[in-house]
């Protein structure tokens, strides 16, 4: 199964909007749900065929915890 992570701050409606949507119409194999963070291990993947990121240009700790997630899927 594919999953899609959306990656988001203080947002309200367009992040719950978009999972939603994307669950609703039930594409085989496609899911959607909120990406956590909660810990960064290095050369650890993300379970995400995308990500969709909607805060890093603000907060410099999570372009630094998806490029280390980048750079382990590349390997």
């Amino acid at each position: 199964m594919k999953k899609i992570g959306i990656l988001f701050g203080q947002e309200d409606s367009f992040p719950q909007a978009f999972v939603d949507r994307v669950n609703q119409k039930a594409e085989k194999g496609i899911s959607a749900e909120f990406v956590r963070l909660d810990k960064v291990m290095q050369a650890e993947p993300l379970d995400y065929a995308v990500i969709i990121d909607r805060i890093s240009q603000d907060v410099p700790y999570y372009r630094a915890a998806l490029k280390m997630r980048l750079f382990a899927v590349q390997r």
